[in-house]
This record gives structure tokens, sequence and C-alpha cells, in this order.
């Protein structure tokens, strides 16, 4: 089974742009309290973001991270790092590094610098990928977790808790999404393809008449 063992951040939100922070998950459950603007959601969000690569609601602009104006800058480097156990017990570390840069007279804009997924086998590591699309691709796979659930279920944000009350056409969607109703529904159709060639090379065999011939010998027989 897999699982999460240690989160480090910095520059996301309220956590300082110049320092990391980092949180210890134990096992078998870990609770994260605190006080109002402490950073609770900001940890969901970086989780959220590390396993998925989905940046949290009200985020545009660069305001998941750290504003460069607080600090008199042009320009904030973050990082979110996550440390887990793959399905198959491998220590994995993920890290992901993002900038917000400011121009005067504009507003912030983010991008993402550098993400890396490496692999550890006692004093190894094995870097297995850093582009970003593979990376968002491969975590929820190494999680044994599909991206659905992982978003709407695992580290759902507070924001978007109330989606199993929405409307019905969206929420049809999110439990299309989690129980991959759409793929299950593609696989039956090819069945059905594949059931209807087989079924039109039986009548073509049935009529061929050598077919017919060793038929009415095999039954004889």
């Amino acid at each position: 089974m897999s699982s999460l063992y240690k989160l480090s951040i910095q520059g996301i939100r309220s956590f300082d742009p110049n320092h990391s922070e980092a949180i210890q998950f134990d096992r078998p459950l870990t609770l994260i309290v605190g006080q109002n603007g402490s950073g609770k959601t900001t940890i969901i969000e970086c989780l959220r973001y590390a396993t998925t690569g989905d940046l949290p609601p009200n985020s545009k602009n660069g305001a998941f991270i750290n504003d460069p104006e607080l600090n008199g800058e042009r320009d904030t480097k973050a990082q979110i790092k996550l440390a887990f156990n793959n399905l198959n017990g491998k220590s994995m570390i993920l890290t992901k590094t993002l900038q917000a840069i400011k121009k005067p007279g504009a507003s912030p804009t983010m991008k993402t610098l550098e993400n890396q997924l490496v692999v550890i086998n006692g004093k190894e590591r094995t870097t297995i990928s850093s582009k970003i699309s593979d990376i968002d691709a491969k975590i929820p796979i190494q999680l044994g977790i599909s991206k659905a659930i992982l978003n709407y279920v695992v580290f759902c944000h507070q924001d978007d808790s109330l989606w199993p009350i929405s409307e019905p056409a969206v929420l049809k969607k999110k439990f299309d999404e989690i129980f991959d109703s759409v793929k299950f529904i593609k696989v039956l159709d090819s069945l059905k393809i594949v059931n209807k060639e087989m079924n039109i090379d039986i009548k073509l065999l049935n009529n061929n008449p050598k077919i017919k011939f060793k038929l009415n010998q095999l039954q004889k027989n």
C-alpha cells in the first residue's frame, strides 16, 4: 500500500520563500491542526498539486505563490517536495519548483521551473522523469489512486467540498471521473464492435463450401 511520509513547502502562500518548512506524516494517522491562517489548507493544497498537478481554486495570477511584493522583490521561487512510498514499497521523492514574477503595473504571473521524480534505492538515486506532463500522469499510478479520487476525495479542497450536492449534470460528471465511467463505456463499445466483426466472420465461414464440408464430416464422426 502506498503512503506519504514527508512534505516540504517553501514559498507557497504565506510560507517563507527563503526557508523550507517540513511536515512528517505518521502512520496510520496524522492530524493537522492549528489556528486560522496557520497553513492547514495550504498543506492540503500542496499535496493536491504535487499528486495531481492541479492548482487550487482562486490561485490565478500567481496567487498560489508567496507575493514577491511582500519582500520587495520582483519574483519569488517556490518549491514543493513530497516523499512517499509507492504501491511496491519503493521510496520516491517528487519535487516541483515554481516561480511568481511581478512586473511593474502588471499582475503576477506563475510558471513551472522544474519537476523531478526520483526513486531511492538504498544510497542510489535514479531520476525516472522530469517532464511535467509525464510526472503528473505517473504520480497517481505510483500511488495506486486515480487523479479524480485524489482531487475530489483524498485532497478535496475546502472550496470544492460541497460538490456532492451540486447540480445533477456537474455531479454526474464528477462521478463519471471517479468511477472511470467513460473508459468503461469505451470498452463496451469496443467489445460490441469486436462481437459484430466476429459474427460477420462466422457467417462468412459458414457459407464457405470447404468449411461446410469439414463441419459435416466432424459432425458425422
